[in-house]
């Protein structure tokens, strides 16, 4: 971005006397950050075409084990896998847990016929599960770095990636309001080449 900001020096009369010119208004040469936008949708997150992402939010523990988790278990067990062995070999709970505020971005993985071709967006925001879980505060402090690493890693994956569906991560066994976690993704910026939209998906 070429700005003129260096100080010039204007004579005057008086040789010991200099006049600085202002330094342009950083909104005057500054295109405005886009920040990530949200859509409402009312019906199934399972329902989306292929090669549509599919984001939750998950622990790092490598349990699918309660509310949409164990829906996307069932209905995804080989990226069950891929994400138990991400938090279990890859990584261990105890002396190695997968970084909060990361993402494991899954490519569609499942063979047998007629599964769908979804890729699967894992979100580590909380540590632990249950009684466990991190705190809220905590939580949403994991959530942007995990949706930008997410979004950054889409962006590589190129054109190979279709729509963009979230359930309302955090809100449910991670009992975070919904409205505090959409103030999060909400303020993200979406850097060059990210995806901007992002549709939520909710039962009701």
């Amino acid at each position: 971005m070429a700005s003129s900001s260096a100080a010039q020096e204007v004579a005057t009369d008086n040789p010991a006397t200099t006049a600085i010119s202002p330094k342009p208004s950083p909104s005057s040469n500054s295109p405005e950050q886009r920040t990530l936008t949200l859509h409402s949708y009312i019906g199934d997150i399972f329902s989306a075409p292929p090669l549509t992402v599919l984001i939750h939010a998950c622990n790092t523990q490598g349990s699918w084990g309660a509310g949409i988790a164990a829906a996307f278990r069932t209905k995804y067990p080989v990226a069950y896998t891929i994400y138990r062995r991400h938090c279990l070999i890859s990584h261990n709970p105890k002396t190695n847990p997968v970084p909060s505020g990361t993402c494991l971005l899954i490519p569609p993985s499942e063979t047998k016929p007629g599964a769908p071709k979804h890729w699967i967006a894992c979100l580590f925001t909380s540590q632990k599960y249950g009684k466990g879980k991190d705190k809220p505060d905590v939580i949403l402090r994991n959530t942007g770095p995990a949706v930008s690493m997410m979004l950054g890693q889409i962006k590589e994956a190129g054109e190979g990636v279709a729509d963009l569906r979230m359930c309302k991560i955090n809100s449910a066994r991670f009992a975070v309001p919904w409205e505090r976690t959409v103030a999060v993704l909400e303020g993200l910026v979406v850097e060059e080449g990210w995806a901007g939209d992002v549709e939520v998906w909710d039962i009701e």
